[in-house]
């Protein structure tokens, strides 16, 4: 498994988390890119999963999604120009909550395969 592949993952759910986290800390900041860059997430998670068999392992999926989490938490802070501190240490979202929040804020642009296919990692 190469780390590019491992990286790539990170960043996508990284994206992903922050972009959730704002949309629940900031509804009156919402936009229309908000919505298309979570729906992305979601395809180009899927997309290095199906195509990365060693990703899907529990361990080592929870483990990027950590560091996601980590990097997200400085994205957060940037954007939204707030202390780090204010942000939290640990994930608020599980993924299989963060999947479900993403198809409820964009239905209209998330297949159904993809979010069966992420229900269905483990």
């Amino acid at each position: 498994l190469g780390k590019s592949e491992y990286y790539k993952l990170e960043s996508y759910l990284a994206n992903l988390l922050s972009h959730i986290y704002k949309w629940d800390n900031q509804p009156n900041l919402r936009t229309k890119s908000w919505n298309i860059t979570i729906a992305n997430s979601i395809f180009n998670t899927k997309k290095v999963l199906k195509e990365n068999q060693g990703l899907k392992y529990a361990e080592t999926f929870y483990n990027i999604f950590s560091s996601a989490w980590e990097e997200s938490r400085h994205i957060i802070s940037n954007d939204m120009d707030i202390d780090i501190k204010s942000v939290p240490k640990e994930c608020p979202y599980s993924f299989a909550n963060i999947i479900k929040k993403a198809y409820d804020i964009a239905p209209d642009r998330i297949d159904e395969s993809d979010i069966f296919f992420l229900n269905n990692l483990f």
